[in-house]
Parts: structure tokens; sequence; C-alpha cells
């Protein structure tokens, strides 16, 4: 499933995506972000396929939208407008909505809209020497990708705000104590962790992590009683399903669940 800037590579349940372009740090161009389209759009589809990791090859993660492309389809007349709501959009919609958990693993810089799309997955490892960089205020712009909503809900406006205005590295150790990174590891073990970590987790029950998920992701918009009164009916749909009656009985077996 190689593309031209991607490398996607499957062993279920988990499949690996890596940003390709290694010698711009994985900047975005308009095929990266085509190719990124089209690539969570058949995971999701995937049923073999319950977690998935999002990486970039070489020295970082990625160092944002590519400034030097000069030819794009973008709307001539609102490119950045186009480029963020046609092309980057669907791919962090489709983070957010799908029903899998999306793990960031994230070495070296990961700036700009790739700081967004770092910080939009469900979870992040993040090796000693990487870093979260909203770097748009060095080019005079606003932070986009949903990144201001994303820095304020990790750390609070005030420190987002200096973050983001002075384009301040956030390194590993303030991205754990923030909550922004779920782990931190030596920069030679980033894969092994972050792969051993996704292979424990797609152990678990779809179901569990799916709807979990979905809640989790609803409650950021919605009240503590909304949240209870879905969560109600969540767990109304899915008790007694196969995956409840197959856990609770390895439960009394003293065994590992089997979720086929």
């Amino acid at each position: 499933m190689n593309t031209e800037t991607l490398q996607i590579n499957i062993e279920s349940p988990i499949a690996t995506v890596t940003l390709n372009r290694p010698n711009v740090l994985n900047a975005f161009n308009e095929q990266l972000v085509l190719d990124l389209q089209q690539a969570f759009k058949s995971l999701t589809e995937d049923e073999s396929v319950r977690v998935i990791i999002l990486t970039g090859s070489g020295k970082g993660f990625s160092a944002g939208a590519d400034l030097t492309e000069r030819e794009a389809s973008w709307d001539p007349d609102c490119p950045s407008k186009d480029a963020l709501l046609r092309g980057y959009m669907p791919i962090f919609n489709d983070i957010v909505e799908m029903p899998k958990i999306v793990i960031a693993a994230i070495n070296g810089p990961a700036a700009g809209i790739g700081a967004a799309l770092a910080m939009a997955c469900d979870l992040r490892v993040m090796t000693k020497s990487s870093y979260i960089l909203s770097v748009f205020s060095n080019i005079a712009l606003v932070p986009d990708g949903g990144l201001n909503w994303l820095l304020t809900r990790f750390l609070g406006y005030a420190k987002a705000l200096e973050f983001a205005i002075e384009a301040k590295k956030i390194d590993s150790q303030m991205c754990l104590d923030f909550g922004i990174a779920n782990k931190v590891v030596e920069d030679n073990k980033l894969l092994e962790e972050t792969y051993s970590w996704a292979n424990s987790l797609a152990k678990r029950s779809p179901q569990a992590l799916s709807n979990t998920k979905r809640l989790m992701r609803d409650s950021l918009s919605k009240s503590y009683f909304e949240t209870f009164k879905q969560e109600a009916e969540i767990q109304n749909e899915i008790f007694g399903s196969s995956e409840h009656r197959e856990a609770v009985q390895a439960f009394f077996e003293k065994r590992q669940p089997k979720f086929d």
C-alpha cells in the first residue's frame, strides 16, 4: 500500500503509516495530504486493523506545511483555506471519527500542521529528543489545523497562548507533564515501544475501545449529564453482546479473552 509520500505496513491487527518525505522532515505537500486522506479512508474500512500507528521517517515526525511548494490545485482565490478545509480536515475528521485507536509515534519535531496532526491523534508516544512546536507566529500566521483548540485543552489558555505567540518548543518532558504525551521513550526505542503498546491495545475488546473513544471525544462538547445519558445508551447497546459475554466468561475462567 505504499505511495509516493507514505509507507503503509499492515501486520493485522496493527497498521503503521509512515510519512515519507524525510529530505524535508516530512513536510506536507499536496500529494502527501491526498495520500494520507486515502490511507485513513482505507484503514477505517479495513476490518482487520484495530490500531493505527502514525509516525514520520528520518529525523522528524513532520515539519508542517511545505512552504516551497509552488504548484498545487487548491483554490487560487483562497489556497490556505481550501487546503485546510478540503485537504487536511478530512484527515483529522477520520482520526477523530474512526472507531480505531490512532497512536502518534513522534520522533524529532512535530511542528505547524504536523503538531496539530500529532495532537489530534488519540494517544502519543514521544522520544526524549522530540518536541511539539506551534511555529506559525514566526511567519506571521495563526495556528491552524485545530491547534488553537488542542493547545488550550491541554495547556489552558495562558500557557497555550504563550507557547503559540512566542513559537516556543514544548519538549517531551513538558508534553508528558501537560498530558500531551502518554509515554516518553528512548530515541532508539520509539517504534518498538509504540508497537508493543498498540499490540496490547489490539488484544482488548474492540467495542470497548471504539465506544470509549467515542464517548470521551464527544464529552469535550457535551455537558456532564449529556455524557451520562450517552454512556447509558451505549452501555445498553453493548451489554450482552458476544464481546461482553466472552469477556465475562474469560474473567470467571481466569484466562485472557479472545475477541475475533
